[in-house]
């Protein structure tokens, strides 16, 4: 049923809805199925996302039309006719009221929007990809979203740097990422230290049987303490605490927090919640169950919905605003064509968007109106070579930045490879030459030799001429 007399009306104007401040906007790729008009799909997609269905129903009443989402604007052939990256632009203004708010506070929650504007439209049989672009939240609602409550200020902070560009935190996974006993973990954590800042437990790493949380944790505990102790500087470590129930979450949370404070050093932990796989409510959880600690987002399995290669689910951009909205305090945010993960150059505004108080997006320009920022994270085939590449393209370094093979792989040893990652960073802060530079730093010179294929990618063939680390 062609349902584009009720659920369409391309006269609206954009900026009006905008101005009204009572529409969420969402911007979505759309291929029909063989056979389907392309205002016809678009408006039952609206209809399924808001008051209708593929029928009429005796129960509609003039209330209910009040509140129809409604197609705005089309473009059948903005995306060409590729059966993946093809498809059309179609925008849909949702009104404010048919979002959910909390009975306990009244604030909006994350589950509640996402499976109305990406919910049952996904797995209609008109159309062949419905793939959500971009979104703009208004003011009354961004107003109501917890957002982020712990930020990398208070990371700065504990590492005695200012709270505003307090600048690159240098980190690292440990690795193997599975398959170590409490020891060796541990005494990984004291290598890379030596060098290093932050350290994150990998998604999978948490309570394994060889590995159990309430050994491992106690551990590198004491070794932070032991090892700001002889550097002098303070240390940073991301703990999993995801869980598939609220009390289990708790129950980690409170375990690592006691863990670290016996030491004095509380603040000087972050949670890692894998929210795709626990949805918004484990982040929501953290969020509201710790809000002083830093809430460590890992999108692990991000990719069955933000995938370039699908048609289907989500542009990584909608997936970054949603983590800021329920409260992450860092999402990764890939790497940017710079590593190993997919993406691409322009993927920039994936950390802007995050971090800043008014940015525009793909599609829409949205301002956050106060609300706390969210730190990218990058991580994923990074090492030193590849980070002054990637500063100069983001422009800036204020960020967390995991290297786990980058540090483990380098050839002289894990506080070799943290020192490299610093190194970096300073090379790219001072405007030196990356050849230069590797004449006078050693661990960033050895860098080269650790992983020459990188080297010879991004610095030519003759750098071992140049640099004459191999020496």
């Amino acid at each position: 049923m062609d349902q584009s007399n009720r659920y369409a009306d391309l006269s609206l104007k954009e900026e009006d809805l905008i101005a009204g401040g009572q529409h969420l906007l969402v911007a979505y790729k759309l291929i029909p199925a063989p056979g389907y008009g392309f205002l016809e799909v678009a408006a039952h997609i609206a209809a399924e996302s808001s008051t209708g269905t593929n029928v009429e129903v005796s129960t509609t009443d003039d209330f209910t039309r009040g509140v129809d989402a409604m197609v705005y604007d089309i473009d059948e052939t903005a995306f060409g006719d590729h059966p993946v990256t093809g498809g059309g632009l179609m925008k849909v203004a949702y009104p404010v009221d048919l979002f959910d708010p909390n009975l306990l506070d009244g604030h909006f929650n994350v589950s509640h929007m996402w499976s109305l504007i990406l919910g049952n439209n996904q797995g209609m049989g008109d159309h062949l990809g419905l793939r959500m672009l971009d979104f703009q939240v208004p003011k009354c609602m961004i107003e109501k979203f917890d957002g982020p409550s712990a930020g990398i200020a208070d990371l700065w902070e504990v590492l005695g740097r200012p709270r505003e560009n307090g600048g690159y935190i240098a980190g690292t996974i440990i690795k193997p990422k599975l398959g170590l006993r409490p020891e060796p973990f541990a005494k990984a954590c004291y290598q890379f230290w030596l060098g290093g800042d932050f350290i994150k437990n990998d998604e999978p790493q948490a309570n394994q049987p060889f590995c159990p949380m309430e050994t491992v944790i106690p551990m590198v505990a004491e070794t932070m303490d032991r090892v700001q102790q002889e550097t002098g500087e303070a240390k940073l470590f991301s703990a999993n605490a995801t869980a598939d129930f609220h009390a289990e979450c708790k129950k980690r949370g409170d375990f690592i927090l006691e863990s670290f404070a016996k030491y004095g050093n509380e603040k000087h932990v972050a949670f890692l919640i894998d929210g795709f796989v626990t949805g918004p409510a484990g982040v929501t959880t953290a969020r509201r169950a710790f809000p002083d600690t830093f809430l460590h987002f890992h999108r692990a399995g991000h990719g069955a919905l933000t995938s370039y290669k699908s048609p289907m689910g989500m542009d990584p951009l909608c997936y970054m605003k949603l983590a800021r909205l329920q409260g992450a305090s860092g999402i990764h945010v890939g790497t940017m064509g710079y590593g190993k993960m997919e993406g691409h150059g322009n993927e920039t505004v994936l950390a802007y968007m995050i971090e800043r108080d008014s940015c525009m997006g793909h599609y829409f320009h949205q301002e956050w109106y106060g609300m706390k920022p969210t730190c990218p994270i990058i991580s994923g085939g990074m090492n030193a070579l590849r980070l002054p590449g990637f500063f100069e393209n983001l422009g800036h370094s204020n960020l967390i930045n995991t290297c786990g093979g980058g540090v483990f792989g380098h050839i002289d040893s894990p506080a070799a490879g943290a020192t490299s990652l610093g190194q970096a960073y300073d090379c790219w802060n001072s405007g030196t030459d990356p050849i230069e530079y590797a004449k006078t730093h050693g661990e960033f010179a050895r860098a080269f030799d650790s992983f020459p294929a990188d080297a010879e990618k991004i610095y030519g063939a003759d750098w071992r001429e140049k640099v004459g680390s191999h020496k």
